[in-house]
């Protein structure tokens, strides 16, 4: 059935005039979606405004700590700085300590050494004015105490390359070399080696002169230590018998 123009003038006119009835035209003749489209792109336009809103707030508080987080920055390397210029104060402090560390301990070797020569030669000093009380302790009776003149003569024999030069020096130096009698009248010798502290050093060199002394002149020569106390590598030899020992008291040691 076809409408007149007076129905279609009438139907256009009651759609504007009444809403109710254009949404119902509408209902029927457009799809539900573009019927809800209205609606739906209010709600989104909400949902859009809110989301940009929420991010406006996160930008700002991101800016926020971004500024914080760059002062935080400057601040750490301002610390970095001041840490990097305290490590190289440190280090050139340290090398400094480290240098005056060495040149202590070098002086305080220097001064040690000193003291060894000295302990040492008052050891030998006190072993040749307690030559009696050494030769009695040990079972004999001096009957003569040899000088460096004494043991030159006794090595004078010898060629110069058969014992080194810093050998025979030693030797000339030593500590006390007396010629004894034992209690059957036998005569022989004694090597004596002083120090505070007897150690391997002493011994040997104690043995060695023994050594001397029997090779040149063909009579027994006893190594002794006199020292207050001995080291361990002294002790062995003196319990293996291969050295005797005079043991000092510390008020023979003590100045005059």
């Amino acid at each position: 059935m076809t409408m007149s123009q007076q129905d279609k003038a009438r139907l256009l006119q009651a759609l504007q005039d009444d809403p109710e009835f254009l949404a119902q035209v509408r209902s029927l003749v457009l799809p539900a979606e573009l019927v809800q489209l209205p609606e739906r792109f209010a709600q989104f336009a909400t949902y859009v405004t809110d989301f940009i809103q929420r991010q406006e707030e996160f930008n700002a508080r991101q800016e926020e700590f971004n500024a914080r987080q760059e002062e935080f920055n400057a601040d750490f390397r301002a610390f970095i700085q001041r840490q990097e210029e305290f490590n190289a104060r440190q280090e050139e402090t340290n090398a400094q300590q480290k240098g005056f560390n060495a040149r202590m301990e070098e002086r305080m070797q220097r001064i040690t050494d000193d003291l060894g020569v000295l302990k040492g030669h008052a050891a030998g000093r006190i072993a040749r004015e307690m030559s009696d009380d050494i030769a009695e302790h040990l079972g004999y009776e001096i009957t003569q105490q040899l000088n460096g003149n004494d043991l030159r003569a006794m090595l004078r024999g010898s060629r110069p390359d058969d014992i080194p030069s810093s050998v025979r020096r030693s030797f000339y130096v030593a500590d006390l070399v007396a010629k004894v009698e034992d209690q059957d009248g036998n005569e022989l010798f004694l090597a004596v080696e002083a120090s505070y502290t007897a150690d391997e050093r002493d011994t040997r060199r104690a043995i060695r002169n023994a050594e001397f002394i029997s090779r040149f002149t063909g009579m027994t020569a006893v190594p002794v230590v006199a020292s207050l106390e001995n080291d361990r590598a002294v002790q062995q030899l003196v319990d293996d018998g291969q050295v005797r020992w005079f043991q000092f008291q510390s008020r023979d040691l003590q100045p005059q």
